[in-house]
């Protein structure tokens, strides 16, 4: 099992999700607490985010790293701006 942490900027947004939203994002915390390398909504990054992975739930984009036995999801936000 790996820990699942949330950068102070990805807490942020959670905070602001609806109930349905977060329920959602909750689901994915716990994916990704079993094996937070495969998955059909899992995707390794290249770029300026080399090292780094992101999870798609609808149209919002989780990006977060893994370090060890530790995930830290650095970023939750919609598909158009999560990459900035």
């Amino acid at each position: 099992m790996f820990k699942v942490s949330l950068h102070k900027r990805a807490a942020k947004y959670y905070e602001s999700l609806d109930n349905n939203t977060a329920r959602r994002i909750n689901t994915v915390v716990e994916d990704l607490s079993r094996n937070p390398f495969e998955g059909s909504h899992i995707k390794r990054l290249h770029g300026k985010q080399a090292g780094k992975y992101r999870y798609s739930v609808g149209s919002i984009r989780i990006v977060y790293r893994v370090k060890d036995d530790n995930v830290l999801i650095e970023a939750i936000g919609p598909r158009g701006d999560i990459y900035k």
